[in-house]
């Protein structure tokens, strides 16, 4: 049933990225005090004469050595990323390192062997350090995420599968062509779409659809792979081809092996810079042939190279980019590409939903209305409901146990419990007195069935009150539950957070009672009873109006409107659709995250431009005094190692990375 194709169409790709991971930081270290002691031994030999014959092949065969080695151990993938950017016609920064590695190496080659001139061997151990440096920084972060998905995957891979004969085989759910009979346990997780055969019980659905707490399923209704079973035994008849879940998660790993639109401006920035540095050091070792020994034309032809060597624009950009989304992530933004790391910096405006968004998932008791027949008794009835929901897992029962423990009440003894699936629960418990009493709490649902409240006045006014929680006691309603909206946590600082960074804030609500809702918790501007089309139609104005516009939301009816956002993001919550569309998701529950992520995210994209430019003119600048003989080779090789540095520190230092 699932995406095999998805599948495969992203493994080569995390294959690559592990292989690079598999090597290790420890090789790593190995490359560094390799290209150390290559840069002592290299400006040994560069700045004396090593008179005897055996010490000179000594001192330059270490050298070689080490080069060579550097090149064995480390540079496997740089040699196939150039290889498949020449064989698709495509100039990348890798074609820069390439160039840059064998004109340092075929260049000191010679220099050993005419014993004439300068050698660079370090250059080379340097640059495929540094090289391998930032695409392990990349590759970490990506198999990361990926491995994320496939951790969710297998989660909901095997289903129990109902034979012919009656027997329950567990069966991987690529196996399944359709029509099987699938059957769920309490607390299991439902591996397939399809439709209830039989059984009833509540389904948390909330990864899928958005819906804040279980919502009762019984048959004849559709269920979908990635929700779990709550109190409920299933039998679902399964749907053919692709389930909802597999398309969300192929929409993660396709978004994720994604290069990022930093990354691809900087290999834009190569489209032009590496075919100068080419004809500039061609065009150096031509005239300067004219005009001196070939030794120095192809000395100074090298030093263009060197000293343009990509070591700034290949490491700054991914160092600062992935450490950004570093910090994001310690803020509980988790996003998926380096793009929403730009897009967030350029935020002037933000859109937010209201329920599942400002409004936590679990919820909280706003008041009791107890029936007068019960009032005197209200104590010991809150703490019967806590002890009836002791031990649930449906969000609801967390609240009313809250209640229950802060009335004081000693703890009240339940004798026997039934759990009602996808109505509610029934348990006989010890009264004040000793005697024993039938309580009930749960849905409309629960009355009919097991507590015989029907068509009587009590159940006329059940069905008029509807959505709230019920308690019964020995047939007869005794309160009615009523639960509010729990707020996330800072609101109100980060409103005032966003409006010193100069970036508005308003809440697009479909509940007609939103402005209401928030009165008195944030000052901002509510617009509320809008349709998704009115979502989508305010986020156009904006966008038309020249703001970035970022909206944050939960539900299949924010979908549309965070398409229509540069920037938008979901709650961790949030339904299939609002999740699929988003380019990050909020894991969180305090808002005072959202002005530091924006500013980490202005701070990683100025440093990130600023980073771009230092090293374009500074590569320019120094291509020009190689090119005009005044930069010697080893100058140029210490300046590119102290320009990568500088830029690298640059760039930690802007997305905060310590």
């Amino acid at each position: 049933m699932s995406n095999a194709a998805e599948i495969i169409d992203v493994e080569p790709g995390l294959q690559a990225d592990q292989r690079l991971l598999d090597r290790g930081w420890l090789k790593i270290g190995a490359g560094l005090a390799v290209a150390a002691q290559a840069m002592v031994f290299s400006l040994a030999v560069n700045l004396s004469e090593v008179d005897n014959a055996w010490a000179y092949g000594v001192v330059h065969g270490i050298l070689i050595f080490a080069a060579l080695g550097s090149l064995y151990f480390l540079g496997g993938d740089l040699v196939r990323s150039a290889w498949e950017a020449a064989r698709a016609r495509r100039i990348s920064i890798d074609l820069l390192f390439l160039v840059t590695l064998a004109g340092a190496l075929s260049g000191s080659l010679i220099g050993t062997f005419t014993k004439a001139g300068s050698v660079y061997y370090e250059v080379v151990a340097v640059l495929i350090v540094v090289h391998t440096a930032g695409k392990m920084l990349g590759a970490r972060s990506r198999v990361s995420a990926l491995r994320a998905v496939d951790r969710t995957r297998e989660v909901f891979e095997v289903c129990a599968v109902v034979g012919a004969d009656g027997l329950v085989v567990e069966r991987s759910v690529r196996e399944l062509t359709g029509g099987e009979s699938v059957r769920v346990a309490p607390g299991a997780a439902i591996a397939v779409d399809g439709e209830i055969v039989s059984g009833r019980g509540y389904v948390q659905e909330t990864s899928m659809t958005g819906e804040w707490q279980p919502v009762s399923r019984g048959p004849g209704e559709r269920v979908l792979a990635g929700t779990f079973s709550v109190d409920g035994s299933f039998e679902i008849r399964a749907d053919a081809g692709e389930r909802r879940l597999d398309g969300i998660l192929s929409a993660v790993e396709r978004a994720r092996v994604a290069p990022s639109r930093l990354q691809a401006q900087a290999d834009r920035l190569m489209a032009w810079f590496l075919p100068l540095v080419v004809g500039v050091s061609a065009g150096t070792f031509a005239g300067w042939w004219f005009y001196a020994p070939w030794e120095r034309a192809l000395f100074n032809a090298m030093a263009v190279l060197l000293v343009a060597c990509p070591c700034a624009m290949g490491l700054a950009t991914p160092v600062a980019v992935w450490g950004g989304l570093a910090r994001l992530a310690k803020l509980g933004l988790v996003a998926r590409t380096g793009d929403f790391l730009e897009a967030l910096g350029r935020v002037d405006h933000v859109c937010l939903d209201k329920t599942g968004t400002l409004s936590m998932e679990a919820r909280e008791v706003k008041a009791w209305r107890v029936e007068p027949g019960f009032v005197a008794k209200e104590a010991w009835l809150r703490a019967a409901v806590a002890a009836v929901e002791e031990g649930l897992a449906h969000p609801v029962a967390a609240a009313l146990r809250a209640e229950g423990s802060a009335s004081g009440e000693a703890v009240v003894r339940v004798v026997e419990r039934r759990i009602v699936p996808g109505a509610g629960v029934v348990a006989r418990v010890s009264e004040t007195e000793g005697a024993m009493m039938e309580v009930a709490v749960g849905e409309l649902a629960l009355l009919g069935r097991e507590v015989g409240v029907g068509a009587g006045e009590d159940g006329k006014r059940a069905d008029v009150l509807g959505k709230n929680v019920w308690v019964f006691v020995d047939g007869r309603i005794a309160a009615r539950v009523e639960l509010s909206e729990r707020w996330r946590e800072g609101m109100g600082e980060a409103l005032a957070g966003l409006r010193a960074l100069e970036v508005e804030a308003e809440v697009l609500s479909g509940d007609p009672e939103a402005e209401r809702a928030l009165r008195g918790l944030a000052e901002v501007t509510v617009r509320g009873g809008m349709t998704p089309q009115a979502k989508q139609t305010r986020v156009e104005e904006l966008v038309r109006a020249g703001r970035c516009v970022a909206f944050f939301g939960d539900g299949v009816n924010d979908a549309s409107a965070m398409s229509a956002a540069e920037v938008s993001v979901a709650m961790r919550g949030g339904s299939e659709l609002a999740r699929a569309s988003a380019m990050a998701v909020f894991a969180g529950e305090d808002w005072r995250f959202l002005p530091h992520a924006i500013r980490v995210a202005r701070a990683t994209r100025k440093g990130i431009r600023g980073n771009l430019w230092f090293a374009s003119v500074y590569n320019i600048i120094g291509m020009g005094l190689a090119a005009g003989g005044v930069l010697h080779p080893v100058a140029a090789a210490l300046l590119m190692v102290g320009s990568s540095v500088w830029v690298s520190v640059r760039a930690m230092r802007s997305s905060g990375v310590e």
